[in-house]
This record gives structure tokens, sequence and C-alpha cells, in this order.
């Protein structure tokens, strides 16, 4: 598996939950993971920068147009993420007016804005070959498996999306 990932958002978002997430889950599975954040202001609300390499690397960092999947947690991040992102990329986001926006899914089934973390993670670890069920069961490990949480990772595998992650030749 080879796939790059960039993500961003602002201080209390969970952008670090979310990449501990995916990458924990991806690490149990047996595959080689780096990822780095690389924060902005210290304090919540700031902005929050994180990369992601899945594959055989040795560096975290991603240079500008080589990300294949980025993912906007707030809008004024969105032209940072398209920074990091090859032309064909994925982007994913909460509130964005381009690429895939969760929100209206989170909101048309009355879910609190910080389970659309759970519904990303969701859809990206679908299309990297990881089930609904070893999510739940690594959420649960973590004291995160709340109904709520779950109903939103439910969400993410039944969902008719157009969220295909892409990965590198």
């Amino acid at each position: 598996m080879d796939c790059k990932l960039v993500f961003a958002g602002v201080g209390g978002q969970g952008i670090v939950f979310l990449t501990r997430l995916i990458g924990g889950i991806l690490v149990d599975k047996g595959h080689h993971v780096i990822s780095t954040e690389n924060h902005g202001m210290a304090t919540r609300g700031g902005s929050v920068l994180a990369f992601m390499k899945i594959g055989n690397y040795h560096s975290p960092l991603i240079l500008h147009h080589n990300a294949d999947v980025g993912v906007v947690l707030h809008p004024d991040e969105l032209e940072k993420v398209k920074l990091y992102c090859k032309e064909n990329a994925k982007i994913l986001g909460y509130s964005v007016n381009e690429g895939q926006d969760v929100k209206p899914v989170i909101e048309r089934h009355k879910l609190h804005p910080r389970v659309a973390n759970i519904y990303i993670a969701g859809l990206i670890l679908k299309d990297l070959g990881i089930t609904e069920s070893e999510i739940a069961n690594f959420l649960k490990r973590l004291g995160k498996d709340t109904e709520e949480n779950l109903f939103a990772l439910k969400l993410s595998y039944s969902e008719e999306t157009h969220a295909h992650v892409p990965t590198s030749p």
C-alpha cells in the first residue's frame, strides 16, 4: 500500500485524534505508517496541519502537489490542503465547497459535528481495505466506542459515496 494524506483544520477539531486513529489501525494491520503534526498556534483555534504516509517512507513530510488524499476540517484550510494535493487527489472535508463535503450527511442524521472525524476515517479506511468491525474494535480499545461514533462509522460504510481513496502505483 502506498498513500500520502494531508490533514488541515484548527486546534480543537481533532486532527491529532484523526491521524492517530487512521495510523493506529493501519499499523495494527501490519502497514508501515509515519505521520507528523505541524501546529500553528498552540491554542484551540490555531491552524493545525498533519501529514501521513502509508508505505515504505522514511520521512512523513509531503511536498507540494504530492498527496493522494486531503482532509479539510475547517473551510479556511482548504487552500492549504489543495497546495499539498495532486491534481487528481480526493478531498474530503467538513463544510467545504470542493471535494466531498461530509457536513450534509452529519446534519441529515442530526449528529454532532465532532463525529465527522469518525465518518471521514471510515471513508478513508474502507477504501484502504479496513473493515468496519476492525475500526469499531480499535475505537473500543480507545474508549471512543460511543453510540454516536459507531453510528457515524456505520454511515461511512453504508452511505453511497464518491470517496474512493486513490493510492499511488
